[in-house]
């Protein structure tokens, strides 16, 4: 007699499409809220040589968008990253092998290219003799030490010397996705105790050194939405505006009136509560068909507009605005808030998809595809 074995089919989750299209459709939208952050000039940021006259309507309004909403960017995109990763539960071997693909090699090939755009930028100003040309592009790395090259490509957490100062994003993404079976191992053999951890990092301020405090807090939470088989979408959607914008500028006049200098409890719940609207807010980019193709073509733009914003395009936008357009007084200096925004917006996009067409393999390549 022949002993038959009953194998238990084996179920595989998906995403569902709702949601799928709510993480597709905040990519650009998360993305240009990450530029407004990074063209965000304050009184004691602008050179000594250059006017800035703000009024405080301009400020509020920065203040608003670039030091309030925007601060939700990124770790929404912590949590849907490591929500990903975890939910679909790939074998850690191929895991690495993806995202070496998809993670370093593009964090590693970025310098580079951004070094190749600024020597040809200085030999193109010497050649030409166009001072604004020189002016921006530089050979410094030819100079540099091991320590700087080394520095150049990894950093140190929390003193930014990334020579691509907004790929700590990538660096900590790199470095959590290669520790992700400890932090699964840890948060399943003791849930309650990884949940206080994590929220003591971001929120009390113990700094873990290998990577940012909110990168950590914000990788877990996904990793523990993946887990638990959370719909943090469906959660939100539940929660209403007049619940969540009082509490956002309660905290967000906080942050007005302190302006603290360093991250603070109140600053980082802001950013919580940030995250939640925008979260919440991907439910209006998927209601309109049109809209939501539009943004879903952009989608593959967004992390070569990320890559490219700075330095390449943020230093000559920004550099030629305000020679034609200096920033004499309170309309002067939104339009530069916004228009140099747009603008490196429309040029990173643009670019990509000419890249795209003309050299695909290159565009494959630098995104990681």
């Amino acid at each position: 007699m022949n002993a038959t074995v009953n194998a238990q089919p084996v179920v595989k989750r998906t995403i569902s499409e709702e949601n799928s299209k709510k993480i597709t459709a905040l990519r650009i939208v998360l993305m240009l809220l990450v530029l407004f952050g990074h063209n965000n000039y304050r009184v004691d940021t602008v050179g000594a040589d250059m006017v800035f006259n703000q009024s405080v309507f301009g400020k509020w309004v920065q203040c608003i968008i670039s030091d309030g909403i925007a601060r939700g960017a990124v770790p929404v995109f912590f949590i849907t990253a490591a929500f990903l990763l975890f939910f679909k539960k790939t074998s850690y071997g191929v895991l690495l092998k993806k995202k070496t693909k998809s993670l370093l090699l593009p964090f590693l090939l970025w310098p580079v290219v951004n070094m190749i755009f600024y020597a040809v930028l200085k030999f193109a100003g010497d050649v030409s003799r166009i001072g604004f040309l020189s002016g921006i592009g530089n050979y410094d790395f030819l100079a540099w030490s091991p320590k700087e090259w080394f520095g150049c490509f990894f950093g140190y957490v929390g003193n930014g010397t990334l020579y691509l100062t907004h790929f700590w994003f990538l660096r900590d993404l790199i470095v959590l996705t290669i520790l992700s079976p400890v932090l699964g191992f840890i948060y399943e053999k003791a849930k309650f105790l990884f949940i206080i951890f994590i929220i003591y990092v971001e929120f009390v301020g113990l700094f873990p050194y290998i990577v940012m405090p909110e990168s950590l807090f914000y990788f877990s939470l996904g990793m523990i939405f993946a887990k638990e088989d959370i719909d943090f979408f469906g959660i939100a959607k539940k929660l209403h505006w007049y619940e969540l914008i009082p509490v956002f500028l309660v905290l967000w006049l906080y942050y007005w009136k302190v302006q603290a200098p360093y991250p603070t409890a109140q600053l980082m719940l802001m950013a919580f509560v940030s995250a939640v609207m925008l979260i919440k807010f991907s439910e209006v980019l998927i209601m309109n068909d049109r809209v939501y193709s539009v943004l879903a073509y952009l989608a593959k733009y967004s992390f070569f507009l990320y890559a490219v914003h700075i330095k390449i395009l943020r230093s000559i936008i920004r550099t030629v605005w305000v020679k034609v357009f200096p920033m004499t007084n309170g309309f002067m200096c939104l339009a530069e808030y916004f228009g140099v925004t747009i603008l490196m917006a429309a040029c990173g996009i643009g670019l990509g998809i000419a890249l795209k067409k003309f050299c695909p393999k290159l565009f494959d390549l630098l995104n990681g595809r």
